[in-house]
């Protein structure tokens, strides 16, 4: 009888130990798949959400999550559509649901500058700030470079009309933080 507890015993052991591999396996696997995640992915798992974000200026900024890029987000919030760059997130509030992440990562879509010409053939206004805060720009994109966008001046309530033009600025691409549409301004261009 002691010999059936034994042999028992050790078969129990050996199941939870057998156990313990398929475990320590699958933790492995999903370590893995979670080193192959960038942000981006992990915002694309909040598309429809709100998502708080700390931007590069220190501002908190919710965003209705509408379209994510390789290196931009776009979405609403109560004063319109934006285009957040990747670089100027630097914090994200946790709240991402870790079961909503992708199955695949995202390799493509459109660049921020793709779009950036969008909203330049439309002629939509935009507001352009900086990583710091700072307003750079308000008008109409009117050409987009390799690594900067020219922005005609004016009012963004008002249409580029020469007469309500007041001036052009060249603004790089990399100290860009956010640029801010129309509430309708971004919703069909990723």
């Amino acid at each position: 009888m002691r010999w059936n507890d034994l042999f028992t015993d050790l078969e129990a052991q050996l199941r939870f130990g057998q156990w313990q591999a398929v475990e320590q396996d699958a933790a492995e696997l999903t370590r893995g798949i979670w080193a192959e995640l960038t942000l981006m992915d992990r915002l694309r798992g909040a598309l429809g959400q709100d998502v708080r974000m700390t931007l590069a200026d220190g501002r908190v900024q919710t965003l209705k999550m509408k379209a994510i890029g390789p290196a931009w987000v776009g979405g609403t919030d109560e004063t319109g559509s934006l285009i957040v760059l990747r670089d100027a997130i630097v914090g994200v509030e946790t709240g991402l649901n870790r079961a909503a992440v992708p199955s695949r990562p995202l390799q493509a879509g459109p660049s921020v500058l793709a779009i950036y010409r969008a909203l330049a053939r439309r002629r939509e206004p935009v507001q352009v700030v900086s990583k710091r805060g700072v307003v750079l720009a308000e008008g109409t994109i009117d050409r987009v470079g390799k690594d900067h966008i020219d922005v005609a001046l004016h009012a963004r309530d008002e249409f580029r009309r020469s007469s309500a033009l007041q001036g052009g600025r060249i603004i790089p691409t990399d100290v860009i933080q956010l640029v801010r549409a129309s509430p309708m301004g971004l919703d069909d261009l990723a």
